[in-house]
């Protein structure tokens, strides 16, 4: 098991540590760490397993004293979470923020954009050719993790990063589609297949009462979403969409998505056990069948968790 390198608070590196317990864990909903070492860290300390994606910066610390021993706890924020705590705003002018071009000089402006220059570095794969992204309009305010990771997808890619010689390399690299080269009998998951799903979605805006802005998007029975309306009576099923911000352009595309998004079969819950054989990235896609059902899952790797204890690494995998 490699060593866990410790920096003082300015960055530079002091130590390297064999013994240590680390949970450190990205993707959604979750990016973050906990670390135990017998020793010291300065407040804002970086942390990091070097080449890898694992690693953070010092936040906090929590001191136990029990029976005259001391254990302490250190947490904060993985370098998915540095940038989770930073929001991409359009230009003043603007309704969005847009981008295209080469991903490293995308990636690149973005890390300046909200002034993480120093510690992020925005470079081509290491095993590849720098990719493309096409034209891309953000979220309004979306935090800048949850965005990059948007906007590759977007183009079929995924965001890595590793820390390496002093900085977060940061890079856009093809999304891995593993199906039938992973024996399903690694892969578990729990099914819910829904037959009759809302279909009628009324968008509800700016304004009170009845200058409210208010519109209407429909399902068909195959899941196309439009303004049309095909399903009545018993097979109608209708919900409301509050979004009291939104003007009636925005309102129409939220609502649409809102639609688009409820067409879903189901609900599934995929857990990808680390005796696959197999290291994972975050955005990545896995694929089972149950030849009972015929029921076959495609499901996007959503978190990593790294987890150290006694020398022995061990990694989870949550898909949605």
């Amino acid at each position: 098991m490699a060593d866990l390198i410790i920096t003082n608070g300015k960055h530079v590196d002091t130590s390297a540590i064999a013994e240590y317990t680390l949970d450190c864990a990205w993707g959604s909903g979750e990016n973050d760490f906990e670390l135990t070492v017998p020793r010291l860290i300065d407040s804002g300390a970086y942390v990091y397993l070097d080449g890898s994606e694992c690693g953070g910066i010092v936040d906090a610390m929590e001191d136990q004293l029990t029976s005259g021993v001391s254990t302490i706890t250190y947490s904060g924020r993985t370098w998915h979470g540095v940038l989770a705590d930073k929001i991409l705003e359009p230009d003043k002018g603007k309704d969005y923020l847009t981008v295209s071009g080469s991903a490293s000089s995308v990636i690149g402006s973005l890390i300046s954009r909200v002034r993480l220059d120093t510690v992020f570095g925005a470079v081509a794969p290491p095993d590849g050719d720098d990719p493309t992204i096409k034209t891309y309009q953000f979220d309004r305010y979306v935090d800048a993790y949850t965005g990059l990771r948007k906007m590759c997808a977007a183009s079929g890619l995924k965001l890595r990063m590793a820390y390496a010689s002093g900085r977060v390399n940061i890079w856009a690299g093809p999304v891995a589609h593993y199906g039938d080269s992973i024996d399903s009998d690694l892969i578990d998951f729990d099914a819910t297949r829904t037959w009759k799903k809302p279909n009628h979605l009324i968008g509800l805006g700016k304004g009170e009462g009845a200058g409210r802005t208010v519109v209407h998007w429909y399902a068909d029975a195959a899941g196309n979403v439009s303004q049309t309306q095909s399903l009545r009576g018993v097979d109608e099923i209708t919900q409301v969409y509050d979004y009291s911000s939104a003007e009636t352009a925005e309102l129409n595309q939220k609502t649409r998505e809102k639609l688009q998004d409820l067409q879903s079969e189901g609900d599934v819950k995929v857990t990808v056990r680390d005796d696959a054989n197999v290291v994972f990235d975050v955005g990545d896609t896995v694929t089972a069948r149950d030849n009972l059902t015929g029921i076959t899952v495609n499901a996007t790797i959503s978190k990593k968790i790294v987890k150290v204890s006694g020398g022995v690494l061990s990694v989870d995998y949550e898909a949605e």
